[in-house]
Parts: C-alpha cells; structure tokens; sequence
C-alpha cells in the first residue's frame, strides 16, 4: 500500500489489494439478482419518485441514470447469502479500510479528530450511461417545509471510494470485467482520477470535496464505498451497527 496527497485533502491509495475482477462481477450480479439495487416509489404533488436505499430522491426520468448500490452485500437481511468466496471480498476490504484511513490520517491528522465511527460499505455500480453530477457526500436532500427523509450525511466527514476493476479507454480492451468511462473528477482541485482495481481515493465529505462521476459509456463500474462520521446520530440505538474508532488516533501515532 502507498498514498499520494493530490491535495486539497484529497489523496490516492494504490497497491491496496489484488482481487479478480471476475469475483466481483460475479458477485455483483448475486446482488442484482437479490434486488438489493431497486428503489422505493412514492408519489408527491401528483409527482411520482424514487428514493434510492441511502435515502436520495430522483425523479423518474432521470432514475436511469443513478447508480445502483448495495448496501447489505452479506445478505444479512435474506434468507440467500454469498459464498464464501464472495464473503471475503468484503472482509478483505473491511480490513483494508480502516488502515487505509490511518495513512490518510497521518497526511491529514485534523481527520482523525472527526472520524468517530463508521457504518461497514457498500457496494455501488455504474453502467449504461449512470454517473452523478457534482456533488458532495455531506449533501442532505431537503425541500423547506418538507424536512428531509435521512440526515445521516450531515455526520460524514471522510469519504473513501475503493476500486474493483479498470477503466479502459478502447472497446477492444473490454472483457466482461472492466468499463469505459466512470471517472472520477474534482473540479476544483483540478484532479481526475482513472479508476483501477486496487486503489481507492479518500477525500473531505464536505463541498471541499465536491466531485462527480462522468457516465459510464460501456460495461460496469464496481466501487466499494465507505463514510468515516463524527457524532452521535439522532434516534440511534446500541444495535445500529456503528463502528467505532476510538483508537484512530493513538494508531495514527498522533498521541503517546
């Protein structure tokens, strides 16, 4: 594992694991299959929606273009359940994670101040044309006098994308396991990353690290995704599944 600090605290993790992309893909699809990746619908006004599993809002000619995610992919909440193969893709990277952040931390100590806890991660996809605008990972959907369905971004301080398979840029570079397209790019920081499998970007979750995902024009983009929060989260329960890091900064050798 090495990092680089692009900047703007923004930093590049590569060499952090080597899993076949094949696994993942196929695992992917495991997932799709359980419907982990639908949305709920409702209508508002005479406006018919759907809210994605994170609590985000779109309109229906636009739900094409979101991106699916997968955010129980140890199928605890199904009776079907991956293999055991499968199973340690995620406790491979639920490892790697936490050291990932360590480094980070080291580059950026103010981080491990508000990195309290975290949620385990989820896996998201991109393909036929998905992608997101600019955007930040703190954003709250909100509407005045309607309130907001989820606040649980406000807690997000750290946000970290880890990377499945590759881009590639030739259709004939294509092979069921990697995509065109799918970049990541801060505009302000004037950084575009070409995502590969192995390396994961960490960044600030708030408008200091606003970026976007350009749509994928050909095959699937498997990110992993994981949230590094400060607070106590409103309604929260001792079951809610929070993770905390009460050594964060003591690993970081930031205190004796």
């Amino acid at each position: 594992m090495n990092i680089k600090d692009i900047g703007n605290g923004i930093c590049v993790v590569e060499n952090l694991f080597d899993i076949d992309p094949k696994i993942t893909i196929e695992y992917i699809n495991f997932l799709r299959k359980m419907e982990q990746g639908t949305f709920t619908y409702f209508e508002e006004n005479g406006k018919k929606f759907a809210i994605n599993r994170t609590g985000f809002k779109f309109d229906l000619e636009s739900i094409s273009l979101a991106p699916e995610r997968f955010i129980d992919p140890l199928c605890n909440w199904y009776e079907e359940k991956p293999t055991q193969e499968q199973k340690q893709i995620v406790i491979t990277l639920e490892d790697l994670v936490y050291k990932a952040l360590i480094e980070y931390c080291k580059l950026y100590p103010a981080a491990a101040t508000v990195c309290w806890w975290r949620y385990s991660g989820h896996f998201a996809t991109y393909r036929n044309g998905q992608g997101i605008g600019q955007h930040c990972d703190d954003n709250i959907p909100y509407q005045e006098h309607m309130g907001s369905i989820n606040e649980f971004p406000k807690h997000v301080k750290v946000s970290m994308n880890i990377y499945m398979n590759n881009n590639v840029e030739k259709e004939e570079d294509l092979d069921g396991t990697n995509f065109i397209g799918g970049l990541i790019r801060f505009k302000h920081a004037s950084y575009v990353h070409k995502p590969k499998m192995g390396t994961a970007v960490i960044c600030p979750a708030n408008y200091i690290g606003t970026h976007e995902v350009t749509p994928v024009l050909k095959g699937t983009r498997v990110a992993y995704l994981v949230s590094f929060c400060y607070g106590n989260p409103e309604n929260s329960t001792d079951n809610d599944n929070r993770i905390w890091m009460p050594n964060l900064r003591k690993d970081c050798n930031l205190i004796n």
